[in-house]
């Protein structure tokens, strides 16, 4: 039977232990490990990107940069979520990055002429802090769910916990989302 749209299946035992393979021998410089695992989550990379810059270019030099952050962290890296959410995650914080160094540097008052893109640029950043705020569980939820819009249940499949898990943390996400926009502290 088909999946319905969005939903991602769940990660099976084996792949969790494929990708956890794959991890230490690309932490051992095995190339070809780590050509494996950007197959397996460049498509999500290039998709957050995406959703940032809304460019294809862009979103494929982020997804770029992601691999390259990726690759130097490796040694870093925990198995709190899968290689795929914690490049996504990576990918995320590219793009934004790429699009502050983008800012175009013009005179002031041609900057005061467009503050529609000033104050998408500070959002960027706002958002960016926020999402670094979380934890990378409630970051890997929150992206599955508001990014990729993937449903409660296959986030919940996913991550093996309940539905009620999920949506209780994504609610916790929000809230503290909405508390830095507001200039609080989560």
């Amino acid at each position: 039977m088909p999946e319905p749209p969005g939903a991602v299946p769940q990660r099976s035992a084996e792949a969790r232990l494929e990708e956890a393979s794959l991890v230490e021998r690309a932490c051992r410089g095995d190339e070809e490990a780590f050509a494996r695992l950007v197959r397996l989550a460049g498509p999500a990379a290039i998709a957050a990107a995406r959703r940032i810059t809304r460019d294809a270019a862009l979103a494929e030099d982020a997804a770029q940069e992601a691999f390259l952050r990726a690759f130097r962290a490796l040694p870093r890296y925990r198995h709190d979520s899968s290689f795929t959410a914690w490049v996504r995650t990576i990918a995320v914080h590219a793009a934004i990055d790429l699009l502050r160094r983008r800012r175009p540097e013009s005179p002031l008052f041609e900057r005061a002429a467009r503050p529609e893109e000033e104050k998408r640029l500070e959002d960027l950043d706002l958002l960016r802090r926020a999402l670094e705020a979380l934890s990378p569980r409630d970051r890997e939820i929150l992206l599955a769910r508001e990014m990729e819009g993937i449903p409660d249940q296959a986030i919940a499949d996913r991550l093996g916990m309940t539905v009620t898990s999920v949506r209780v943390r994504m609610h916790r996400a929000r809230r503290k989302l909405t508390e830095r926009f507001r200039g609080g502290r989560p």
